[in-house]
């Protein structure tokens, strides 16, 4: 539940009829399994929706993108509070419009017929990862990597192509994931998410 913070903006849809409901709460606080929701003014137009047992379809804002998630109601907004529950295993993390970079140095272990080669990040997104190396590649190169991530989030192994060398500074490459899951991206994601926060707060 890293990824989701008191104070964010979450957006909740259930269907009113012919049409859909956006209603738009802040989180007040974050639980294993639920979350405590401060709902608009407006919500009581729309009680008979956020009884105890009615599904909801949920949307949090992070600063990558957005966590989608079906949820149900779990204490009325006519209680003391206001909750829904949350599977953590179910959520799915969508990008935003642009792509997400970190400046990050972590393990990635290339492997060529001549062994392995152990070299360090310098820069992770969802689409390319830019890493330093001593030994020579070439362009349109095909490389297997296993990218060594912290032990919370574990091991990315892929396969890529080198499509840049900097042309100022030669030990440096980008390469392009050609093969990446959706649990390998999503796995990426948190982990940015989470590195970020970090540094954010550092």
């Amino acid at each position: 539940m890293d990824l989701i913070k008191e104070g964010q903006k979450l957006t909740l849809y259930f269907q009113k009829g012919s049409y859909m409901v956006e209603m738009s709460c802040a989180i007040e606080e974050v639980f294993e399994d639920r979350l405590v929701l401060n709902l608009p003014q407006y919500f009581m137009r729309y009680i008979e929706y956020l009884q105890v047992g009615k599904s909801l379809t949920a949307k949090v804002f992070t600063k990558l993108g957005t966590i989608d998630f079906n949820t149900v109601v779990i204490t009325s907004p006519l209680e003391d509070a206001f909750s829904i529950e949350i599977d953590p295993s179910a959520m799915m993390l969508t990008p935003g419009n642009e792509i997400p970079v970190i400046e990050a140095i972590e393990p990635i272990d290339i492997i060529r017929e001549s062994g392995v080669v152990k070299l360090k990040t310098f820069k992770i997104s969802t689409e390319y990862l830019k890493f330093y190396s001593d030994i020579s590649f070439n362009v349109d190169e095909l490389i297997d990597c296993s990218l060594n991530l912290p032990k919370d989030y574990g091991i990315i192994k892929f396969r890529a192509i080198i499509s840049e060398i900097d042309p100022v500074f030669d030990n440096e490459y980008t390469i392009k994931y050609l093969n990446l899951t959706e649990d390998d991206i999503q796995t990426l994601l948190y982990y940015m998410y989470m590195y970020s926060s970090t540094t954010d707060q550092d």
